[in-house]
């Protein structure tokens, strides 16, 4: 055997040895029966495309068009599978809320442009659609929409135009090709890791994003959650696939100045924050308290403020105080899921012994480094364990965080357990030079809180 000869053969069994076994471990997600082919599934976009654009009012912003454009192709470059022609397009509302139509025709809301903290979470926003458009979600669901009227229909024997008029597709909230499981969820969560890491982007920061998104008010981000419901254990699965993928590469693509400009432009365009004026300030609370009942808690806040409830969450906040789908002012009340809460010594014990100092302690050091992963600059000022809710032992704790109208926030967490396990919590969010005029109100609410049925 000549010595090159055995140079090759070497090389290909180090290759077999470092290089397969990454590839092999890749999950490999396979797409759902479908009666359509890639082919019909861009007729359909275009269908439905004629429909969105009929709905919406997109941005017409070539700087911003075109760095959504090019991220969104070096995105695509990584996709398996059929090779879509996609576009991408910003829709002028300021939800948080993205759609795709089959065939690569995505639509972002400027409302998630300008609540990405950087471009790689923008980054992962997108692969999470790109990867709905991969999966072929949008006509998986339509096949079994009309599968179950007719179900004799087979897979290349079915005309789009039959079809879209039988089913009455449309582009709303409630669209057939819109609304999909937690396990397309699941699936699209794989396929957007692995477009991250081949892309060269930490995939982490997509969920930094839908953290993000879950930590906005519930009422703006309703319908991406209704169309998009979260998967368990999310960040749980992003890491074990880049595990199976051999983990990150060593130089990360970071934060883009390109993304800042045209997220700058787009907020600087935007004239829409209602009673905020040019100084961003807001009616001050108003000392006229108002009795509200939720659920197993009592409270009393401002009479000038509103409700915006969905979920475990209730933001209460004052006209113009939700801001680019964050609170700017205002405060949030809602509960913190630990998971496994026995880990705590928290399930099952007695109203003597069930709220233990320590066991409160660990829990919101859960919940705070929950918050941190979608707020990296939260930072802890102060900590005082003497506080109690409803004569419950609680805990009060004071950050620093960015807000969302420039500048630095005070944020004041109030957190106390339930007899279930589950940490209740009370956020109070200001901007750093109206804290003091916010700060009486939240302290007031907290202190009219009665637990109603705990025991």
């Amino acid at each position: 055997m000549s010595s090159k000869t055995k140079q090759i053969i070497v090389f290909l069994s180090l290759l077999t040895v470092f290089v397969l076994p990454v590839l092999a471990d890749r999950t490999n997600v396979r797409a759902g029966w479908n009666l359509f082919s890639p082919p019909q599934d861009m007729d359909i976009g275009r269908d439905l495309l004629d429909q969105a654009e009929s709905s919406i009012s997109l941005i017409d912003n070539q700087k911003a068009n075109t760095y959504l454009a090019a991220l969104g192709s070096q995105l695509v470059a990584h996709t398996p599978g059929e090779k879509y022609s996609y576009q991408f397009r910003i829709v002028d509302d300021q939800s948080i809320n993205a759609f795709a139509l089959p065939g690569g025709y995505i639509y972002v809301y400027r409302g998630a442009i300008e609540t990405a903290q950087n471009e790689p979470q923008l980054a992962g926003f997108l692969a999470h659609e790109i990867a709905h458009v991969v999966l072929r979600h949008g006509t998986q669901q339509i096949s079994r929409a009309y599968a179950a009227q007719v179900p004799n229909a087979a897979p290349g024997r079915v005309s789009v135009r039959t079809v879209m008029d039988r089913l009455n597709i449309g582009v709303d909230s409630d669209s057939v090709p819109l609304k999909y499981s937690r396990e397309a969820e699941r699936q699209a969560d794989l396929i957007a890791t692995q477009i991250m890491v081949d892309a060269g982007f930490d995939p982490q920061n997509m969920i930094q994003f839908f953290q993000r998104v879950r930590n906005q008010s519930m009422s703006l981000r309703s319908e991406f959650a209704t169309a998009h419901p979260e998967p368990a254990n999310r960040a749980g699965r992003v890491r074990t696939e880049v595990q199976n993928m051999g983990g990150l590469r060593r130089n990360l693509r970071g934060d883009s100045p390109d993304f800042h400009s045209v997220k700058d432009t787009l907020l600087a365009s935007n004239n829409t924050y209602p009673n905020i004026d040019r100084d961003g300030d807001v009616d001050l609370p108003s000392t006229r308290m108002v009795l509200q009942r939720e659920g197993d808690i009592e409270f009393r806040y401002p009479e000038n403020w509103r409700i915006y409830e969905s979920g475990n969450a209730i933001d209460l906040a004052p006209e113009g105080g939700i801001v680019s789908g964050s609170l700017a002012y205002g405060m949030r009340i809602a509960t913190f899921d630990l998971g496994d809460s026995n880990l705590f010594g928290l399930r099952g014990l007695a109203p003597s012994d069930r709220t233990s100092q320590s066991s409160l302690s660990r829990a919101t050091d859960r919940l705070i480094e929950d918050m941190r992963n979608s707020n990296p600059n939260l930072r802890m000022v102060r900590r005082d364990e003497r506080r109690r809710v409803d004569g419950q032992p609680g805990m009060t704790i004071e950050f620093t965080n960015d807000s969302p109208l420039g500048g630095t926030e005070v944020n004041w967490l109030v957190a106390v357990l339930r007899p279930d396990g589950m940490l209740r919590y009370f956020v109070g969010v200001a901007p750093q030079r109206d804290y003091n005029s916010y700060a009486s109100s939240f302290e007031r609410i907290v202190s009219s809180v009665r637990f109603v049925n705990y025991y």
